[in-house]
């Protein structure tokens, strides 16, 4: 498994390339400028040489010669700079004096040093050429003096003159890296203890991470993770609220379901233990209607997984076969069930949701107009759309709520008093947590002539 690369070492390889192609650079520049001015020193004392020699030829009848002593001779080839050889020729390049074997290259002007890089006995040597004018009555024309120095001597001293230079610059580099390193993990410190804030947590605590101490770079991430801890610390909020209320709604009925049971194996009368049965059957219709409202309700809070792919629905088609299905009930108590819609609404009709989940909102709406509906009476689907809103809105003639009771009966197991009917008050909780997830809102109003509820749920249109 390939080991994963901190970002302090990150800054420090991005921040050691640079220093290093610095440094590389400048040492370059160094050895450069070194090599010139040692070779402008060098060579100047080469021209001053060749002049001394030049100074020295005579022309005796008709004869070019110089007249350099031993002792000048030997001071030149033991030279602490370097062994120096010399040679002179005549007019006609012919050999004069010095060292034949060196190879002539003729300065273009007069009086103008040529410089050039040669070997001369297996060794690298530098060049010195110039041209001297002589006049005299036998004899006129240009000598050449060729000057060659070895070149180990300033080898050394610009080897000498670069390391002096590139061994302070390599020092300021290092220095400059520890520098940068100290930085990196000063700032890098507000992250190493948000690591350990994080480490040391229990799974339970869920409080937000400071965000006091840490750079301005970063406090997106922790703004986000702050977030992110806020909406697990609903869902887990909500989860548990979920959970309690589940079992405190679920603990009586299933003890009256044992109650019964019990009371069932103790009768000895039929037609009591008959009775005893229908109560049973009832309560277990009452239960298994509340397991499915819970399960509903779990599935229909914001902070539940989408186990549904959101698709693009067209309320118009689903709210015409959700109010279908529940017609045979509307029939079993005598109660007019309709739907008010058109094929051909000015405004579109599609919005993007879950499917099961806005069937089984409008389902709920629809149950409950019919729970609370008098034998006899109307129920109403209506649907309307603007430009980037649909409203499925169910109207009832039943008893309705009290204006001081439309915001509580969305709440969980809230149900109005004095109703007589039978239920468990999750329905329009159910239908405010769908709404929600779908981005919509829920408004619940007096029906017409002020006669009943208005359930008026709004959706975004799909784009």
């Amino acid at each position: 498994m390939k080991r994963s690369t901190t970002l302090r070492r990150q800054v420090l390889a991005w921040v050691s390339i640079p220093l290093g192609i610095l440094w590389f650079v400048s040492a370059y520049i160094d050895y450069d400028i070194a090599k010139r001015y040692v070779n402008v020193a060098y060579d100047r004392a080469l021209l001053e040489s060749a002049l001394d020699i030049g100074r020295q030829v005579r022309v005796l009848r008709g004869r070019i010669y110089v007249d350099l002593p031993e002792v000048a001779i030997q001071m030149l080839r033991t030279r602490e700079t370097g062994q120096l050889y010399y040679m002179v020729t005549g007019p006609d390049r012919e050999f004069i004096t010095g060292e034949p074997d060196i190879k002539p290259a003729q300065p273009s002007t007069t009086g103008q040093a040529l410089y050039y890089d040669d070997t001369y006995r297996d060794q690298a040597v530098r060049v010195a050429a110039i041209q001297l004018p002589i006049e005299t009555e036998d004899i006129r024309g240009q000598v050449t003096v060729y000057v060659v120095e070895t070149q180990r001597a300033r080898t050394d001293l610009i080897r000498e003159l670069s390391i002096g230079f590139a061994l302070p610059q390599a020092l300021g580099a290092f220095l400059a890296f520890i520098v940068i390193w100290f930085s990196v993990t000063r700032a890098l410190a507000p992250l190493s203890q948000l690591r350990q804030e994080i480490e040391q947590r229990s799974h339970r605590d869920l409080s937000p991470l400071p965000a006091t101490h840490v750079p301005s770079e970063v406090r997106p991430l922790v703004e986000s993770m702050n977030a992110l801890l806020h909406r697990l610390s609903a869902a887990l909020s909500s989860q548990q609220r979920f959970i309690a209320d589940a079992a405190h709604q679920l603990r009586t009925p299933i003890a009256g379901l044992r109650t019964q049971t019990e009371l069932a194996l103790r009768q000895s009368d039929p037609r009591e233990t008959h009775d005893t049965l229908r109560q049973i059957q009832t309560a277990a219709d009452h239960t298994t209607h509340l397991v499915n409202q819970l399960l509903s309700l779990a599935r229909a809070e914001p902070s539940a997984e989408h186990t549904q792919a959101v698709e693009r629905l067209d309320i118009l088609a689903l709210a015409r076969a959700t109010t279908t299905e529940w017609v045979p009930r509307a029939l079993l108590r005598g109660i007019d069930l309709g739907f008010e819609g058109s094929e051909r609404l000015d405004a579109p009709t599609h919005v993007n949701g879950d499917n099961f989940l806005l069937r089984e909102m409008l389902g709920n709406l629809i149950d409950n107009a019919l729970r609370y509906t008098q034998n006899g009476g109307h129920v109403t689907v209506r649907l309307t759309s603007t430009a980037d809103t649909l409203v499925i809105a169910v109207e009832d003639n039943g008893p309705g709520i009290p204006e001081s009771e439309r915001d509580a009966v969305l709440e969980r197991f809230h149900r109005v008093l004095g109703t007589g009917v039978e239920g468990c008050g999750l329905g329009l909780a159910i239908v405010r947590e769908i709404v929600l997830r779908h981005g919509g809102s829920i408004k619940l109003l007096a029906g017409a002539g002020n006669q009943g509820t208005l359930a008026q749920v709004s959706l975004p249109v799909a784009a």
